[in-house]
C-alpha cells in the first residue's frame, strides 16, 4: 500500500525587490504628496505549486507542495507627483511598498523624495525603506538628513552644503517612540534640535545633492 508524504517547502520572502540589483534605467525618482496608503494582504493570491513525484526507493507517491510567502506587511500607495526628478511618471501614481517592521517610515511624511522601479509585470514598487523628507522653503525643495543604512553615515551627509531652516520651529517631528540610540542616530546635531518628545529641523541640502548621495552610496550607481 503507498504512502502519501506531503513536503511544504515554505520560501520566505523579507526583500521582494534587491535594492543592490536595480539598474539606472529601471530607476524613478520623485517628489511626491501623499494621497492615500491602504494595506493589504500580499499573500491572498499566493500559487501554490503541487505536484507528484514517485519515490524509486520505496515505491511511495510524493505530494510536493510549494508556497511563496512574503514575511513583510504590503501597502498600496497613491502618490502626486509634485517634481519629475528621474524618469517621466504621471501626476498622480500608484506603487506598492514593503515594509518589514509593521509600517511604512515615510507614511507621515507629507512631501518626500521616493525611489521606485518597475517589476516584470511593469508595475511600480517602493525601494524598500529609502525615501528622503523634504520641505519647500522660499520656492525652493531642500531635504533632511536621512539614514537609510548603515553605510549612509554622517560623515558622507557634511560633505553637503547645508542651509539654515526653521528658525521659528515650525517644522516639527514627533519623536516619542524614538530611543536614545534612535535619536542619536536619525536626528543628530547640528541637523536637528531635540526637546523633550521633539526634533526641529535646523539645517537642510540641496535635493540635487541628496540624489547624487543616493546614486551613488545607496544604489551603487554612477551619476
Amino acid at each position: 500500500m503507498n504512502k502519501n508524504f506531503s513536503l511544504f517547502f515554505l520560501l520566505l520572502s523579507v526583500l521582494l525587490y534587491s535594492q543592490k540589483n536595480v539598474s539606472d534605467d529601471n530607476l524613478y525618482i520623485f517628489i511626491g504628496e501623499k494621497v492615500s496608503i491602504h494595506e493589504f494582504d500580499p499573500n491572498v493570491d499566493n500559487v501554490k505549486n503541487i505536484r507528484k513525484e514517485f519515490d524509486e526507493e520505496t515505491g511511495d507517491s510524493v505530494t510536493i507542495f510549494r508556497e511563496t510567502h512574503v514575511m513583510d506587511n504590503a501597502f498600496n500607495c497613491t502618490y502626486k507627483v509634485l517634481r519629475n526628478i528621474q524618469g517621466n511618471l504621471k501626476d498622480t501614481i500608484q506603487f506598492k511598498a514593503y515594509d518589514h517592521y509593521g509600517s511604512l517610515g515615510f507614511e507621515n511624511d507629507k512631501n518626500i523624495i521616493l525611489y521606485l522601479s518597475k517589476n516584470d509585470k511593469g508595475e511600480l514598487f517602493h525601494q524598500k525603506y529609502i525615501y528622503d523628507p523634504v520641505y519647500k522653503i522660499d520656492g525652493k525643495w531642500v531635504g533632511l538628513y536621512s539614514v537609510a543604512f548603515a553605510n549612509d553615515s554622517k560623515n558622507s551627509w557634511r560633505n553637503f552644503k547645508a542651509q539654515n531652516i526653521n528658525e521659528d520651529n515650525v517644522l516639527k517631528i514627533d519623536i516619542q517612540n524614538c530611543d536614545k540610540d534612535c535619536r542619536s542616530k536619525y536626528y543628530p546635531k547640528p541637523y536637528f534640535i531635540i526637546k523633550d518628545k521633539t526634533a526641529y529641523p535646523k539645517k537642510a541640502f540641496d535635493v540635487d545633492d541628496i540624489i547624487s548621495f543616493r546614486k551613488k552610496n545607496t544604489f551603487a550607481l554612477k551619476n
